[in-house]
């Protein structure tokens, strides 16, 4: 009989544990100049949740106002990122000025946008998945923080950003 409770009390975390890993984790990794290192492991299971009370008219309305000349576009917008998904890597855009330079690419199923500076040096990565959800949000005119966030879990093994700024580093990765 104890063996019995005992197994069901250990299927437990071994349960949430199987649907953290099913869902994904972000993972928040920041390293301060000092020394100072925090690293936050959130659920996105957790973080989708939260997102749902997220307060959405004002994203609305900024989407609205910015979007209402840009509305018509959005079509061709989701045809062109459509089409640079299915491709093979390739280097979308170079600029070069000064000691400051640009790269985007697409880099799997991501847009890869690299800048370099002379201090500072950020790293973006846009999962494809994510960027047709915005776009198909945005054309409806309402976005879901909520449905981005789930979006994310097509973007497991994924560095969304990195930021480093003399020796300040911060890092937001989806496993």
């Amino acid at each position: 009989m104890l063996l019995k409770i005992g197994a069901v009390l250990a299927s437990i975390p071994v349960a949430l544990g199987t649907v953290v890993a099913a869902t994904g984790v972000m993972v928040v990794d920041v390293k301060d100049s000092d020394g100072t290192r925090i690293v936050v492991p959130m659920p996105l299971l957790v973080a989708e949740a939260a997102a749902h009370f997220a307060p959405t008219q004002a994203a609305a309305v900024a989407v609205n106002r910015q979007l209402d000349r840009a509305r018509k576009y959005l079509p061709v917008a989701e045809e062109v990122l459509a089409a640079v998904a299915e491709s093979p890597d390739f280097e979308l855009v170079s600029v070069d000025e000064g000691e400051e330079h640009v790269r985007v690419s697409k880099v799997g199923d991501a847009l890869k946008v690299h800048v370099e500076g002379p201090r500072e040096n950020v790293e973006v990565n846009v999962p494809f998945a994510l960027a047709r959800q915005a776009l198909r949000q945005a054309r409806n005119g309402r976005i879901e923080p909520a449905d981005l966030v789930a979006a994310l879990r097509h973007a497991r093994l994924t560095r969304l950003a990195e930021v480093s700024d003399g020796g300040d580093h911060v890092s937001i990765t989806i496993w």
